[in-house]
Parts: structure tokens; sequence; C-alpha cells
């Protein structure tokens, strides 16, 4: 009975990884295997692609509305480059989804991280996904065939850049296997979902269990 008198604060989990790293199959696959969990849609300056939705893929605004946001402290993080679009995670959408008991999950690197970090530390969690080595990163890149081997070699310089990231994150999955790789992201979510700091109702909780004896 009292395990349906809980009510949760939602958590923010952080996913980053290496580009090749396995973030999106493992998010895809942790996603349908749970409930009361949604992706962050991001805000961004670029123009919208054939195939994407407004509010699904991203939110698309204008310049002016991005600094409107920054300044008015609206964004959880932000990449406000001067050459090329910007991207930001807003706070409205995502405060409401974990004053539901909803978890949220953001896809960003360590810099996006950092920022959360400040502006939110409690309510977050940072996964990265590790490669089990540079070289097996490699030949995904390589053998998905999608980019050059020019951009191949940009992408690994920035690999062995985010491993060395890794040891500020909460928690190290190492990913050379999906089907574990996201039993180990399920096991994690599951235990940050009976912190007692996630209970919004905890002494209300107690109460309850104390007096019925």
């Amino acid at each position: 009975m009292a395990q349906n008198l809980i009510k949760r604060n939602g958590t923010m989990f952080i996913f980053s990884a290496p580009s090749g790293g396995g973030k999106s199959s493992v998010i895809k696959g942790v996603l349908k295997k749970l409930d009361d969990v949604e992706l962050s849609v991001s805000v961004t300056t670029r123009a919208m692609r054939e195939g994407e939705v407004e509010g699904k893929d991203y939110f698309f605004i204008t310049e002016d509305k991005f600094s409107d946001l920054v300044k008015d402290n609206a964004l959880y993080e932000y990449v406000n480059s001067d050459f090329g679009p910007k991207y930001g995670t807003p706070r409205e959408p995502v405060d409401k989804l974990l004053a539901q008991g909803k978890d949220v999950f953001l896809d960003l690197d360590y810099p996006g991280v950092q920022q959360l970090r400040k502006l939110a530390n409690s309510k977050i969690k940072t996964i990265f996904l590790m490669p089990p080595s540079l070289k097996i990163l490699r030949e995904r890149l390589v053998n998905r065939g999608t980019d050059t081997m020019e951009i191949i070699e940009k992408r690994m310089s920035m690999a062995e850049k985010r491993v060395n990231e890794s040891r500020y994150y909460d928690y190290i999955v190492v990913n050379d296997d999906l089907d574990r790789a996201i039993s180990e992201v399920l096991a994690i979510i599951s235990a940050t979902r009976c912190e007692s700091l996630k209970i919004a109702n905890l002494e209300n909780l107690i109460k309850e269990v104390t007096e019925d004896k």
C-alpha cells in the first residue's frame, strides 16, 4: 500500500558518448522499456529540415528569441556559437515534466553537463557511454560508412578528449554489448528512483507507514 503513496521528483539523466559510441541505440532501447520518461526537446535557431516536426524534433526559434531566452536565464544549457546554429535546453518544459514525476533524458556533451551542474546539480545524473577501445570505436565509424576519413580522424581526436572527460560523470557504462549496456542503464535509473531525495512526499510516507500499526 505504501508503494502506491510514493510521489517522486523526476530526474534529468544526461547521456554522453563520443561519436559512434552507440548513444542513440542505448537511449532508444531504454525508452522502450520504461514508462514516465521523456526526451528533452531542444530549441534551435537553424531551419527546420524535411520530415522534422515542431516540438518533437526541436523547437525552431529566431536568433532574437534565443537571445531573449539566454538573457532571461530560461535555458538550462546552451551552445551560443557565432558561426552556426544555436542550441539550448529550455527550462520550463523540463521542469514541468520533473514536477510530474517524470524522468527526462538529455543527450549532451561535457560542456552541457558543466552548465547543468551549476544550475540543477541535485536534479541530474550523468551517464557516460564508454567504447570498449578507441580502436573499436574507429572500426564502428568506418563501418557505418557515413563519413570521410578526414572527418573520422577529427571525430577520433575529439573521442579521446571525451573519454578523458568520463572521470567527471556519475556513472560509466561500457558499451561493448548493447543489451548489457541497456540493462545497466535501467539499473541506474531504478536505483535513482528509489533515492530518498527523489521521494517528494517522504515525511507523509513515513507518517502513513508508522501510523499503520
